[in-house]
């Protein structure tokens, strides 16, 4: 009767490290999606990419957690051929998982830069680079079982006689892993060449560029992902070789999601600071007609003090507001970018008319 190998050498580890990732991007995602939602903007795209790679993430820790119960994380010569068999299907299913979460990852961070940038150029290759992100993540998860056959001969070593490879696993892997960490250099520096002359404060712009330049860390840990992957080809040692690689996998993935999550929740630390008033400017609050608006910054004031001719003053308060977009960068943004491009605005007029109450008052009493 087959019995599990449990939890043992690097094991513990990879389930603690794994889980408490996974809990961190619940966490700032679920925060992400309440700012959108209640505080500032609407949910987009991003956000709906940003999700989809967190629940990849969570199919490759739940495999992942399996695999390390029947044995990953321990050397062959303490499993039976069974315990490893049965841990290796586990940890390859998991593979699949995560070559598609991590291109999705990339996906929302091009989504997210293809709601600021302006010019057509910026689009094009924020689409060359998540549309290429997604067809090497595609042919890695297909390469995962489709790279020898018999399918069973990859991860039972009683069949491997029988087997015949087609394609290397480890090649296909350290192309993709080296092609998706210059990646997440390539959008991490992206932003500072997007943003460069725009009509905005070098202060704001710097803050906007550095926010979004946290990719580098997930950039860091893809190299160091890499660079393990040679362990691939230790095939009789694979289960405690591959430990620290998924590790570094997992951290890639869960970089993504800080770097893009934290430069949305702005807003939801100004408000628990007290400066969302100060912050966001002019509000409005009509929730019937402007229930997904956000706030409105004040363009401009003035008043005019007019005499209509019948003993009364008119006070008129004319203001033009700038409609902005979904978050505080984006907002940010959309101040410095309005040259040239159609802008929405909404003019508010304040009338207050003074009359001579008193004196008519008076006259009906005389009556």
């Amino acid at each position: 009767m087959y019995k599990e190998a449990g939890v043992g050498g690097k094991g513990g580890l990879l389930i603690g490290v794994f889980w408490a990732q996974i809990v961190l991007g619940i966490a700032l995602i679920g925060l992400r999606i309440y700012t959108r939602s209640f505080i500032r903007g609407s949910v987009g795209w991003d956000d709906v990419c940003l999700i989809l790679t967190l629940v990849l993430n969570t199919g490759f820790t739940v495999f992942t957690t399996v695999a390390a119960v029947h044995g990953m994380g321990q050397h062959f010569e303490y499993l039976e051929v069974p315990q490893f068999a049965h841990a290796m299907l586990y940890i390859l299913i998991g593979q699949v998982f995560v070559s598609f979460a991590t291109g999705m990852g990339k996906v929302s961070v091009a989504i997210f830069l293809l709601r600021i940038v302006m010019k057509p150029w910026h689009r094009w290759f924020l689409w060359f680079c998540a549309v290429s992100m997604m067809i090497m993540s595609i042919f890695l998860g297909v390469t995962v079982f489709a790279q020898c056959t018999p399918a069973e001969s990859i991860w039972n070593p009683e069949l491997a006689d029988q087997r015949v490879c087609h394609l290397s696993l480890t090649i296909v892997a350290i192309t993709y892993c080296s092609y998706a960490a210059a990646m997440d250099f390539i959008l991490a520096g992206f932003p500072w060449i997007a943003l460069h002359g725009l009509n905005m404060k070098p202060k704001e712009r710097h803050t906007i560029c550095l926010s979004l330049s946290m990719g580098v860390f997930a950039g860091i840990c893809g190299v160091f992902r890499t660079t393990g992957l040679t362990s691939l080809s230790n095939s009789q040692d694979y289960l405690y070789a591959i430990s620290d690689s998924a590790i570094w996998t997992a951290s890639e993935v869960t970089a993504t999601i800080v770097c893009l999550t934290l430069p949305a929740l702005r807003p939801l630390y100004k408000k628990i600071r007290n400066q969302e008033s100060s912050s966001a400017g002019y509000q409005q609050h009509d929730d019937s007609i402007y229930a997904n608006s956000s706030a409105y910054p004040l363009g401009s004031l003035r008043g005019n003090i007019a005499d209509d001719g019948k003993g009364s003053n008119l006070t008129k308060i004319e203001a033009s507001i700038l409609a902005s977009k979904n978050d505080s960068d984006e907002a940010i943004l959309l101040q410095g970018s309005t040259e040239g491009n159609i802008v929405r605005t909404r003019e508010v007029i304040i009338s207050y008319r003074e009359t001579g109450l008193e004196g008519k008052a008076t006259s009906r009493n005389g009556v």
